[in-house]
């Protein structure tokens, strides 16, 4: 957040139950904005929500909502998150909302825009597992397949993700992504994923209802930048879930290999620590062969 100091004076009042108020925006990637103004008074926090977009160059308000927060909390990292209460049985987004108010080190944001932005933590492992290059039998090679695909070539695998699909997808185009990323070699790539050598293809099933996951997982921020002795550079990566109200929900260490042409390597991942009872229950493992003939075989 950009002068975060009226933020954070607002959340030490409302904290001691004093009557205060506050407004902020969050700008949107179209360039429109969200405008918050909070209202504090005996521990309670009203919100206002309202957002601008822009429609044929002129500004126009799309959205406005007022609600109490149900639960807030600001935390020793910087975070203010604001919890909306839903009725039973709603299936929608959650109510919880997070605005990171103490500002990230910028090379910590630019580590994040570099390396992380187009991977986090949805529906692959590289975060929450510990790998090197020497032992990677732990990732998904099929899930970074996806993710990696659009980081490279800024669009989704040209392969439907209909129910039950299944594709035979030519080596060179899964290990040219992959390779993109990692030092793996050839042979690596194919122990881990169902190669045919018959065809030259890997057999490629897109994840379905079965092994979707869950899309409320949460988001990483880089907090800590070390570049060490061998030209590599280690991140400290914290797990930010909206959903939990968590500003660390885990914590990794994850070591990339900047390369001379601009380009980089992922080479390794350290999970070193998680809030107490958290598992990773937002990411599912892809079907085993049984499960997936289970579901789909004749």
């Amino acid at each position: 957040m950009v002068h975060p100091g009226q933020v954070q004076d607002f959340c030490e009042s409302a904290e001691q139950g004093e009557k205060d108020s506050v407004v902020f925006f969050c700008v949107t990637d179209e360039g429109g904005w969200i405008r918050y103004d909070l209202e504090a008074q005996n521990g309670n926090i009203e919100v206002t929500e309202s957002s601008l977009q822009w429609e044929n160059d002129s500004p126009e308000v799309y959205y406005y909502h007022e609600f109490e927060a149900a639960s807030w909390d600001y935390t020793d990292k910087g975070y203010l998150f604001l919890e909306e209460s839903r009725p039973a049985g709603y299936d929608g987004a959650p109510g919880q909302k997070a605005f990171r108010v103490k500002p990230l080190d910028q090379t910590c944001r630019e580590a994040y825009q570099t390396y992380l932005a187009s991977v986090g933590y949805e529906r692959n492992n590289l975060l929450i597992t510990d790998w090197t290059e020497q032992d990677s039998k732990e990732l998904d090679f099929c899930d970074l397949y996806e993710r990696l695909y659009r980081a490279k070539y800024g669009e989704i695998v040209p392969y439907e993700a209909k129910e039950g699909a299944e594709y035979h997808v030519p080596e060179e185009e899964i290990e040219e992504v992959l390779q993109s990323y990692f030092s793996f070699g050839r042979q690596t790539i194919r122990d881990h994923m169902k190669f045919q050598p018959e065809s030259g293809t890997f057999l490629y099933r897109p994840r379905g209802r079965y092994d979707g996951g869950s899309p409320y997982g949460p988001y990483p921020e880089v907090t800590g930048y070390k570049e060490l002795e061998d030209g590599t550079v280690q991140l400290t990566v914290e797990a930010v879930w909206e959903m939990e109200m968590l500003d660390c929900a885990m914590k990794s260490e994850l070591v990339v290999r900047p390369m001379k042409d601009g380009s980089f390597q992922y080479v390794s991942n350290r999970v070193i620590s998680r809030e107490e009872g958290m598992t990773n229950f937002w990411y599912k493992p892809r079907l085993t062969e049984e499960e997936w003939n289970h579901y789909y075989g004749e």
